[in-house]
């Protein structure tokens, strides 16, 4: 059994064991959150991950002796890997948290792929607890739609998307400086995260015709300008001088955006929003906004990267969906329902585990598993990854 199959099986054991206790989410979210970070933070980070065991990797080595004014703007620091790759980097953060790990641990890389994989499983955990009414399926989730094995790779967005979600807290509370300010800081470090920008005002609207109108202006748009919209977001993310070819790919319409549609309708069915269910509607309100932004992944996986800025709710979207509450509405009967309720979250997490697995298995860069302790540091990593891309 890999480490991956041993995470779930932990984690199963865990949330049968502690169902019954009063107190017993608090120490689940606890102990799946440890287990989670130890494979995300623990792992070799010379060898596990695609981007942060080559690019990033380089990045950080590049901060031997340099000082915080050479550091400049986030155009500066960065123009010789641009010579190298021909892309513009916009995103300002990522070296100062870099060149501050950097000099505080003498250049362990180690330690800063820990850092930052803490900072996800805390936010993810935070979500979790405040608003999942069945923590087990939202962690199982979060391992079945993929967002976990994202952390081993993109790094500038794993630090983006524990802020988008802290400011889940600030749509719900309506506190819209603290929403700004969580937002500016995750586009810090990936300036695409602005499009999480309308997610304040769309998470407090009404559902409704305005909502509705809202979503098919949206599909609309996309329709009339999908290739000025394309070809915008192509330049913006990979820099207007790569040479990056923009594909359409039809293959996402049976995937993922399925997968959305199924879950809102599902929503729609089984648990219709009423105004007085605020933080249903207003995750509710995101995930639509989320399948609308996954059309454009027929054209590049930025825009599904774009997407999941919205879709990293559903972790305790789904849970609330077949939460055993008094809907102020109700569609089919009461033994439907009832049945729909206890059983279905068994075939969304089964589908989940499955693809999690499958997933672990067929993916070369985080298979096979390794520990950070079973591997020797390598001694030359810049050198090692220098002469490869050359």
């Amino acid at each position: 059994m890999s480490v991956y199959h041993w995470l779930v099986v932990l984690i199963l054991l865990c949330g049968l064991f502690m169902r019954g206790q009063r107190n017993g989410n608090y120490k689940f979210i606890l102990i799946s959150a440890i287990l989670l970070f130890c494979v995300l933070g623990l792992r070799d980070a010379y060898s596990i991950g695609n981007d942060s065991s080559s690019s990033y990797l380089h990045q950080f080595q590049r901060m031997e002796g340099k000082e915080w004014s050479d550091l400049g703007g986030p155009f500066d620091w960065v123009q010789d890997l641009e010579a190298q790759t021909g892309r513009d980097d916009k995103n300002a953060g990522l070296p100062y948290v870099m060149k501050l790990v950097y000099d505080l641990t003498d250049g362990d890389y180690q330690v800063f792929i820990t850092l930052i994989s803490f900072f996800v499983i805390l936010a993810n955990a935070h979500l979790v607890k405040k608003y999942s009414p069945a923590p087990l399926q939202s962690v199982l989730y979060f391992l079945g739609l993929l967002y976990f094995t994202f952390h081993f790779n993109a790094l500038k967005q794993s630090v983006a998307m524990t802020f988008i979600l802290y400011s889940f807290d600030a749509i719900v509370d309506r506190r819209p400086v603290k929403f700004l300010i969580l937002l500016v800081l995750a586009s810090i470090f990936h300036y695409p995260s602005l499009v999480f920008l309308p997610a304040y005002w769309i998470g407090n609207m009404k559902l409704g015709r305005n909502y509705i109108f809202l979503l098919s202006l949206l599909l609309a748009l996309v329709f009339l300008f999908r290739d000025r919209i394309v070809e915008f977001m192509a330049d913006a993310y990979y820099g207007e001088d790569s040479g990056h070819a923009v594909t359409t790919d039809t293959r996402f319409f049976m995937n993922k955006v399925i997968v959305m549609l199924v879950i809102i309708v599902a929503a729609l069915v089984i648990r219709p929003p009423h105004p007085s269910d605020r933080v249903y509607c207003s995750l509710l309100a995101l995930m639509g906004i989320a399948t609308v932004l996954q059309t454009f992944a027929a054209y590049g996986n930025i825009f599904e990267r774009l997407a999941d800025y919205y879709f990293q709710f559903s972790i305790v979207f789904i849970p609330l969906v077949f939460e055993n509450v008094q809907a102020k509405r109700q569609y089919l009967e009461t033994q439907t329902l009832y049945l729909i309720r206890n059983y279905g979250p068994y075939l969304f997490c089964a589908f989940a585990i499955w693809r999690f697995l499958n997933s672990t298995m067929n993916d070369a860069t985080i298979y096979p598993y390794h520990f950070y302790f079973q591997v020797e540091k390598p001694e030359d990593s810049l050198s090692i990854i220098q002469s490869f891309m050359r």
